[in-house]
C-alpha cells in the first residue's frame, strides 16, 4: 500500500471532503471513522500511516484520544494531523506528536499539499517509484496497481503493458512497437497477442463511466485518462 489515511472523529462536511479529495487527488487510500464506539484496537487493525483527528467538540476532548492513542505501541509512532477550528487553536499548546494542524472552514488544496508534504517527509515516498495519471496508480517498486483506491490484480506483462502507456500518455503506438517494447525483441507472436493483453487489461481497470486505453483505429493503442 502506497499510503492509508484514517481519518477519526465527527462525520461532518470537512472530514468528507477531505477525504474524497484524498482518494480522488492523491496517491493515498483514506478512510473516515467515527470516534463514536471506536476502539483503539480497531485503529490499530487498520495499521494506518497517518491519523487525522477531526473532533466535533472541544481541543481538550481531542487530546484526551491523541494521548490514548499515544499508549498503544503499534501506533503510537504514527504521525497523526489535527482538524480544528482556527479559535480552538489560538491559545493550545500542542504535544510535539502532533505534526501539523488544519483548520476548519478546509482549504482543500492547500490541506491536500501539506498532507503530501508531511507524507513525504516523515514516510520518504520515493516518488520516482509512482506513476500516477488521473485515478490509476503504479507503484513500480511494489508491483502494485490501483484505480482509485481498490487494488487491481494484474498479471506480469499485463503490469508491464500499462505501465509502458501510462509512462507515455497521449502517445500512440501501434501493435509492433507495443510487441517491442513490452514483450521484447526475442518474442515472436503475432500482433494480436497485444490486442487479447489490452482487452484483458482494459476488462481489470476500466468501467462502464471510465476509459484509459483508447483503440486508434488502423494503428493501435494510447493511454488517455481523466485529467488528458
Amino acid at each position: 500500500m502506497v499510503g492509508s489515511i484514517l481519518i477519526i472523529g465527527d462525520q461532518n462536511k470537512n472530514g468528507f471532503e477531505l477525504r474524497d479529495a484524498l482518494k480522488k487527488e492523491t496517491h493515498f487510500t483514506a478512510q473516515l471513522v467515527s470516534r463514536n464506539g471506536l476502539s483503539l484496537n480497531t485503529v490499530a487493525d487498520k495499521e494506518p500511516d497517518l491519523v487525522v483527528l477531526n473532533p466535533k467538540n472541544s481541543y481538550v476532548e481531542c487530546m484526551d484520544f491523541y494521548y490514548s492513542l499515544k499508549k498503544e505501541p503499534q501506533i503510537e509512532d504514527t504521525p497523526i494531523i489535527l482538524l480544528m477550528d482556527e479559535s480552538e487553536m489560538k491559545s493550545a499548546d500542542l504535544p510535539s506528536g502532533i505534526q501539523e494542524v488544519l483548520y476548519r472552514p478546509l482549504r482543500l488544496a492547500e490541506a491536500l499539499a501539506r498532507v503530501q508534504l508531511l507524507f513525504k517527509r516523515i514516510h520518504k515516498v520515493d516518488q520516482k517509484n509512482l506513476i500516477q495519471r488521473g485515478r490509476i496508480t503504479i507503484d513500480i517498486a511494489k508491483y502494485e496497481v490501483r484505480v482509485g483506491d481498490k487494488k487491481i490484480d494484474l498479471t506480469f506483462t499485463e503490469f508491464e503493458l500499462l505501465k509502458f502507456l501510462c509512462g507515455h500518455p497521449g502517445t500512440v503506438f501501434t501493435r509492433e512497437v507495443l510487441l517491442n517494447k513490452v514483450w521484447g525483441y526475442e518474442y515472436y507472436g503475432g500482433t494480436r497477442t497485444v490486442d487479447v493483453h489490452i482487452r484483458r487489461l482494459r476488462a481489470k481497470i476500466e468501467g462502464k463511466s471510465s476509459t484509459f486505453i483508447e483503440t486508434v483505429r488502423n494503428i493501435g493503442y494510447k493511454f488517455t485518462s481523466e485529467e488528458d
